[in-house]
């Protein structure tokens, strides 16, 4: 089923998920988004609901558009689930899998971005046109395979990222909008996106909106606890 495997090396195009909480009551966090993909001159609507817990650091997306379908997300596990046919599969990745369409709603309730977590260090800040533009180093262990981050921060919002490669070059660019206070964060309900080839040239483009922002519901939210039916077969593959 090419469309799984398509889809699920999306996940998987930025380089970090952070996982360390920043200090504020947020115990859990539900979305609704829309999100347009553009590459290889084809465009994808996806439409869904996210929810984050912040506690276990486990993100479940309900996909409710082009078709039925559950990601969930813990630590090195990524596991999607067909309820319409059935079908189950299991990526077991050498490191954390993130979501890229979904990073920016963790990394806005956590710590420094959870970079520190993930072994980033502040090399040096700067300030242009009141942007406050942090640049982090990579972990010397991963300097062969990661490059330097810069964020730009304003009025406390994260309103961009950049990500480099060991070499320098520009491969990943976001931007952050229309924020929302959500706990004692400021979360973007708008974000665009693009990853670069080697000749800079844009091989994907990504635009999502979030909206209905639910926090620390008391009803409890069972789709949190989402697993895989035991009737089901899962097909395992490693990354």
């Amino acid at each position: 089923m090419p469309k799984i495997l398509q889809f699920s090396i999306t996940l998987v195009l930025t380089c970090f998920l952070c996982h360390v909480l920043h200090a504020s009551p947020l115990k859990t966090l539900s979305l609704d988004f829309t999100r347009e993909l553009t590459e290889n001159d084809k465009t994808e609507h996806i439409a869904g609901i996210l929810h984050y817990d912040a506690r276990t650091t486990r993100v479940v997306v309900e996909v409710t558009a082009p078709l039925k379908q559950i990601m969930v997300v813990k630590d090195k596990v990524l596991e999607i689930y067909y309820p319409v046919e059935k079908q189950a599969f299991r990526f077991i990745s050498e490191g954390r899998i993130p979501l890229p369409f979904v990073e920016s709603i963790v990394q806005s309730t956590q710590a420094e971005h959870g970079l520190v977590a993930i072994g980033y260090s502040l090399q040096k800040h700067d300030i242009v046109d009141e942007v406050l533009y942090s640049y982090w180093s990579p972990p010397k262990k991963a300097k062969d395979q990661l490059g330097t981050i810069i964020l730009g921060m304003q009025d406390d919002r994260l309103i961009s990222a950049e990500i480099k490669n060991p070499k320098g070059h520009i491969i990943a660019r976001s931007h952050y909008q229309n924020h929302s206070k959500v706990g004692m964060n400021y979360v973007p309900m708008k974000v665009t996106s693009r990853t670069y080839g080697a000749k800079s040239e844009v091989l994907q483009y990504e635009h999502i909106v979030y909206s209905n922002p639910q926090v620390n519901v008391s009803t409890p939210n069972h789709i949190l606890n989402f697993a895989i039916p035991e009737s089901v077969e899962v097909k395992e593959i490693k990354w």
